[in-house]
C-alpha cells in the first residue's frame, strides 16, 4: 500500500475516533436503564412500589432518584435507613439513597395537587450502572397538547430491565397534563415512571393517575408537570447534601386507592383540588409551593383581657400571611392603560351618579363612565385592600406615539410610559396620582412593552426610577389595558409588537416580578396572547373582564396574602363574626357579637396550600365600659365594617340580599374563567398565525433578523 494511502486512512481513522467513541459511549449508555423499583426495609419486612427514575440535576454534576409521593408509605420511609433502587428483571442495586435531595412533595390522593406528588432522593452511591435522564425545560405545558409522548416503566415480564409504551397529550397545565395511551397497557407498578417527549426524550412530567377512556377504547393517564421537581431542585437541602428521611421531616399521609402504584388501575384523575375558602378567586401572589409555608397569624386589637364596652360587638383586626422564605412586605405597581380606546364607555355607572355613560357619536356621554374611570376605580379599590405598614404601591400611565419617519416633533415629545407615583406608603398621594390620571385623560396608541419596563425600573430602584428598592420585598404588576399592543414598532408590525411585550416581561420575570394582566373589553379579548403570555411568563394570573365596567367588582379577587380561609369566631357562645373583609396583603378586621363577661375571640385561616393558623385572645364584655383606644391605623377598617353593618341591618331581607350578591358573584367569577379559556385558545391560534415560539421566557427570532 503506497505510504500516501496509509497515511490518508491514518489521518481518517484519528479523526473518526472521537466519534466512534463517542457512538459507543452512546450505545454502552442506551443498554443502561433510567427507570428502577424502589425497596426498603421497614420491621424486617421488604416494601416498595412503583417505579422510580433517575434524572439529571440541571446545572450540576450528578443525578437524583425522582418518584411519585402517593406510592411509597412516607410513614415507614422516615423509619428505614436506606432507600434501594433495583434494575427490572435482573435485580440488580443501581443505586442507594438514605436522605431527601428537597422537600417532599404531597400526595395528590391526600389533597395535594398533582404537580405536586413527586418525592426526590439524593444517591449515596454514584449512578454507573444506570443512565440519567434530562428535564424538559419548556414553561407553557399548553404547547404539548397533540404532541407524542413515550412512558418509560419496569416490565412485568419479559428479559428486559425497561419498556416503553407510547400516547398523545390532550390537555397541557401548569397543574397537570393528560395523555391518552395508543393501546391499553398494564399499568401495575407504573406509578413514578417518566414521560418523555417523543421524538426528543426529555422528561415532561410523572405518571401519577389512569382511568379507562370507554371511548377511545384505552387509557387517559394523569401527569405531574416536571416543572414541579425543577422549582425544587432549585432549593436542595443542606446546599445538595440532602436530610435524612426522618429528619426532614417527611409527610406521614396514607397511601391513597387514587394512584397508579402496585394495584391502581382504571382509577379517575381527580381536579386539582382547592382549600374552601372566602371565594376571593385566584390568588394574585406566591402560590407557596417552593417552600415550606409557615403562617404568621396575630390578633392586633384586642390585647389580652381588655375589656371591651362597644354594643355592636368587639373589633378584632389583625394580620395573617402565609410566607414563603422571609418575604413580609410587598410593592406593588399598578399600570394604567390611558390610551385613545380606554375613553370608551364602560358598560357601568362608574362614578354613582345614576347614570350609565354610552358611546355616542364617538364620544362618550359620562366621561365618569369610562373605561380609564373603571381602571382608576379598581386601583382605588385594590388601595382600600392594602396595609401600608408593609406595602408600598406607584402608579404607572401608560400610552404612546407613533414615531414618523421625516416628521418634526415640536416640543418635547411626551413619553409612552409615566411613574405618576413613585413607590410610596402613603395612599392618599397614591389617590391623588390616580385623580391626576383620570383628570388628564386619554390620548395615543398602546405601548405595553415600555409600560412594563417603566413598572420593573420603579420597582427594582434601576437607573432612572424614582423610587427607593426594598430588595426583601415581594414585587408584583397589576396591568390594567382595554387593547393589544400598536408600539414600538409601526402598524401592520403586530408580530413584533407582541414579541416586545414579551421580551420585557422575560425581563421582569428575570428581575423576580410577577405581572397580573387584567384584559378589559372586546378588543383586548379579540387579541389577548399579549396579555395572556405576560403573566404566564412571570407566573402571574390573567384576568379577561368581557365587560369593563365589572372591573371594580372582579378586583376584589386580588390576594397578596396566600390566605382562602379566614373565620373568626367567639368561641365561648358559638357565634361567628357580624362582619369580616380581609386586604389583600393579609390584614383583616372583624366585628364580632359578645356576652356579658368573658369572651374568648378565635381567628382561623388556612393558606393556599391547607397549612392551618390559629390565634385567640380573652376580652371582658362590660356594657358601658370605655373600650381601650383604637390604633389609628385601624380606624379607618373599624369605620367601613360600622357602615357595612348599619346597611345590612337596614336591609328587609339580609339573607335574599346576601344569597343574590354571592350568586352575581359566582355568575362574574364563571364568566371570567369562561371568558379566560377561551381567550388562551385565542391566544394559541395567534402564536400560530405570528410564528411566536417562547421557550423560557426568550423570544425565537423569526426568519430572518428581528
Amino acid at each position: 500500500m503506497p505510504l500516501r494511502v496509509r497515511f490518508l486512512r491514518l489521518t481518517a481513522l484519528l479523526c473518526a475516533a472521537p466519534l466512534l467513541a463517542l457512538l459507543a459511549a452512546e450505545a454502552l449508555a442506551a443498554g443502561k436503564p433510567a427507570v428502577a423499583r424502589p425497596r426498603y426495609q421497614a420491621a424486617g419486612e421488604w416494601h416498595g412500589s412503583g417505579t422510580a427514575f433517575f434524572l439529571s440535576i440541571p446545572g450540576k454534576d450528578g443525578a437524583v432518584a425522582v418518584t411519585s409521593a402517593h406510592t411509597l408509605d412516607l410513614a415507614q420511609l422516615a423509619e428505614t435507613p436506606e432507600l434501594q433502587f433495583l434494575s427490572g428483571q435482573a435485580g440488580n442495586v443501581l443505586s442507594v439513597s438514605s436522605r431527601f435531595y428537597a422537600r417532599p412533595g404531597r400526595p395528590f390522593t391526600a389533597g395535594g395537587p398533582l404537580s405536586e406528588d413527586y418525592l426526590i432522593f439524593a444517591l449515596d452511591v454514584p449512578l454507573i450502572a444506570g443512565r440519567a435522564l434530562t428535564a424538559d425545560t419548556d414553561p407553557y405545558p399548553s404547547r404539548l397538547e397533540g404532541k407524542r409522548v413515550r412512558l418509560l416503566g419496569v416490565p412485568a415480564s419479559g428479559a428486559s430491565d425497561e419498556d416503553d409504551i407510547f400516547g398523545t397529550v390532550t390537555l397541557g397545565r401548569h397543574e397537570r397534563i393528560e395523555v391518552r395511551l395508543d393501546v391499553p397497557h398494564d399499568l401495575r407498578g407504573w406509578g413514578g415512571a417518566p414521560v418523555l417527549r417523543y421524538p426528543g426524550g426529555t422528561v415532561i412530567g410523572i405518571l401519577e393517575a389512569a382511568y379507562t377512556d370507554e371511548a377511545a377504547g384505552t387509557y387517559r393517564l394523569g401527569v405531574a408537570p416536571i416543572s414541579g421537581v425543577l422549582r425544587a431542585l432549585r432549593l436542595p437541602y443542606d446546599g445538595g447534601l440532602g436530610r435524612p428521611f426522618a429528619d426532614a421531616g417527611a409527610s406521614a399521609a396514607p397511601r391513597g386507592e387514587q394512584g397508579v402504584g402496585d394495584s391502581a388501575r382504571d382509577q379517575a384523575l381527580p381536579p386539582a383540588p382547592r382549600a374552601p375558602g372566602l371565594q376571593q378567586g385566584e390568588l394574585l401572589l406566591g402560590s407557596a409551593d417552593d417552600l415550606t409555608t409557615n403562617i404568621e397569624l396575630a390578633i392586633e386589637y384586642p390585647a389580652e383581657g381588655d375589656y371591651i364596652g362597644d354594643e355592636e360587638g368587639a373589633f378584632v383586626a389583625g394580620r395573617a400571611v402565609a410566607l414563603i422564605g422571609e418575604l413580609r412586605r410587598f410593592d406593588v405597581a399598578i399600570v394604567i392603560d390611558t390610551s385613545d380606546t380606554a375613553a370608551d364607555a364602560s358598560g357601568a355607572d362608574i362614578n354613582g351618579n345614576g347614570v350609565v355613560g354610552r358611546n355616542r357619536f364617538g364620544f362618550i356621554s359620562d366621561s365618569g363612565d369610562s373605561i380609564l374611570a373603571a381602571e382608576v376605580a379598581a386601583a382605588k379599590r385594590v388601595l382600600e385592600k392594602l396595609d401600608p405598614r408593609n406595602t408600598r404601591v406607584s402608579v404607572i400611565s401608560f400610552s404612546g406615539t407613533e414615531s414618523v419617519p421625516g416628521a418634526i416633533v415640536l416640543g418635547r415629545r411626551r413619553p409612552d410610559a409615566t411613574t405618576e407615583q413613585r413607590l410610596t406608603a402613603d395612599y392618599d398621594q397614591v389617590r391623588r396620582a390616580l385623580d391626576h390620571v383620570q383628570e388628564r385623560g386619554t390620548w395615543g396608541l398602546t405601548n405595553m412593552s415600555e409600560a412594563i419596563r417603566t413598572a420593573l425600573r420603579e420597582l427594582k430602584g434601576f437607573s432612572g426610577s424614582l423610587s427607593t428598592p426594598d430588595p426583601d420585598s415581594e414585587k408584583i404588576i397589576l396591568f390594567f389595558t382595554d387593547g393589544k399592543p400598536t408600539l414600538p414598532y409601526p402598524r401592520g408590525y403586530e408580530q413584533l409588537n407582541v414579541r416586545s411585550v414579551i421580551r420585557a416581561a422575560s425581563q421582569a420575570r428575570r428581575a423576580g416580578i410577577r405581572i397580573h394582566s387584567f384584559a378589559l373589553g372586546p378588543e383586548a379579548l379579540d387579541s389577548p396572547i399579549a396579555t395572556v403570555e405576560m403573566a404566564s411568563v412571570t407566573g402571574g394570573i390573567f384576568t379577561p373582564v368581557r365587560r369593563p365596567g365589572d372591573l371594580v367588582e372582579v378586583i376584589e379577587n386580588v390576594s397578596f396574602a396566600n390566605i382562602e380561609v379566614l373565620e373568626v369566631q367567639n368561641t365561648s357562645t358559638g357565634e361567628s363574626a357580624l362582619e369580616i373583609s380581609m386586604a389583600a396583603d393579609g390584614s383583616f378586621a372583624s366585628l364580632v357579637p359578645l356576652r356579658t363577661g368573658l369572651n374568648q375571640l378565635s381567628v382561623r385561616v388556612v393558606a393556599s396550600d391547607g397549612t392551618e393558623g390559629r390565634d385567640a385572645v380573652t376580652v371582658s364584655h362590660a356594657p358601658g365600659v370605655r373600650s381601650p383606644r383604637l390604633p389609628r391605623d385601624l380606624m379607618k377598617m373599624r369605620g367601613r365594617l360600622l357602615e357595612r353593618r348599619l346597611i345590612v341591618l337596614k336591609r328587609d331581607n339580609i339573607q335574599t340580599e346576601r344569597e343574590n350578591a354571592e350568586r352575581r358573584k359566582q355568575q362574574l367569577r364563571l364568566k371570567v374563567e369562561a371568558e379566560r379559556e377561551s381567550a388562551r385558545k385565542r391566544s394559541e391560534r395567534q402564536r400560530r398565525r405570528l410564528n411566536i415560539d417562547v421557550e423560557e421566557g426568550e423570544i425565537a427570532p423569526p426568519d430572518g433578523a428581528l
